[in-house]
């Protein structure tokens, strides 16, 4: 059965994170809301958003880590829950969790040694897990392994003086901070020293890596935040040639053509994005904004049904609808 969305308390999610950016918790309690709803990536950018603004994060990489490897990214996983662990190391939760990541990632001497690290803090964790490092060490002993040591952590690079070094290596170890920095960007009274930065970091990437499509992506934003409109939508189209099926770059492509005034190039990449996400109600509402602009009142009519089909509560559908409507029967039939 559809659950309908209960925007009011979405709403006051999003005010108390607003209200103080600088606590963790109302940034998780904003991602797991819309994670419960289905809006994954923007439970992504809720925790991102928090990484940017608040002083505690290892609460908010953790989320992030079990949301990127339920995902199936572990890589971006494992950054992020190895950053919660290195800020709480006595926290048997995220040592248990990292390695539970690297077993799924096939890693099975690195999930050993680090499940070990968090047993020896949890005898809780002893008496649930014990029997899974156990199973892990024997299956170790079969390959010819004797015991499984304590992962060794690459030596870290010199700190870069300066703070336009600093974020570009931190962008360069962790792209996904260029978002975070975007999404923070009101806050930060060193915005374009701290974005240019970041765009230099993902340009150096996005050479190195020209087929990755999240790259792109970061780029683009970043670019658009700077207002270089031209290298965004450019990046954004090529994440978009990478992974036809790349939803948000289609819908960040949107914005951009709007943006720009090229409307029929933002209605049709909104359309391909109401293809892709039909359950992602933004795209439809947007889509019959566009229309409504153009004057092509029967099919934004039509954008507005399918958003209530998605939502029957949405009162910005109805009310548009309604008036649309109106206006059809006022022309004597359809636009």
């Amino acid at each position: 059965m559809f659950r309908r969305h209960d925007y009011e308390a979405e709403r006051v999610y999003c005010d108390r994170a607003a209200v103080d950016p600088a606590q963790p918790q109302p940034h998780a309690r904003l991602a797991a809301w819309l994670s419960r709803a289905g809006r994954l990536a923007q439970a992504r950018e809720a925790l991102q958003a928090g990484l940017a603004h608040a002083g505690r994060t290892d609460g908010l990489h953790h989320l992030l880590g079990l949301t990127l490897g339920a995902a199936g990214d572990h890589a971006a996983a494992e950054r992020h829950l190895v950053r919660a662990a290195e800020q709480r190391p006595a926290h048997f939760e995220y040592l248990r969790d990292l390695g539970f990541l690297r077993g799924a990632a096939g890693r099975l001497g690195e999930s050993v040694a680090t499940l070990r690290r968090a047993l020896a803090l949890s005898a809780e964790g002893e008496r649930r897990f014990g029997w899974l490092v156990r199973l892990g060490e024997r299956a170790l002993a079969e390959r010819g392994v004797k015991r499984a040591g304590e992962v060794r952590q690459p030596r870290r690079p010199p700190r870069p003086r300066g703070r336009a070094a600093v974020i570009e290596r931190i962008v360069a170890q962790d792209p996904e901070v260029a978002e975070a920095l975007v999404a923070g960007a009101d806050l930060e009274p060193q915005t374009a020293e701290t974005l240019r930065a970041a765009r230099r970091a993902l340009q150096r990437l996005v050479a190195e890596n020209p087929t990755y499509p999240d790259l792109h992506f970061g780029l683009s934003v970043v670019a658009e935040q700077l207002g270089d409109i031209d290298r965004a939508i450019h990046e954004a189209e090529q994440a978009l040639h990478l992974n036809p099926r790349y939803a948000e770059a289609c819908l960040l492509a949107v914005r951009l053509y709007e943006k720009t005034g090229l409307t029929e190039k933002a209605t049709r990449h909104c359309r391909t994005v109401t293809r892709m996400r039909p359950g992602w109600i933004d795209a439809h509402l947007r889509l019959g904004r566009l229309l409504r602009e153009q004057g092509r009142t029967g099919e934004a009519a039509g954008a507005y049904r399918r958003a209530l089909e998605v939502d029957a509560g949405c009162r910005e559908a109805r009310q548009h609808l309604e008036t649309l409507e109106a206006a059809l029967v006022g022309e004597g039939g359809d636009a």
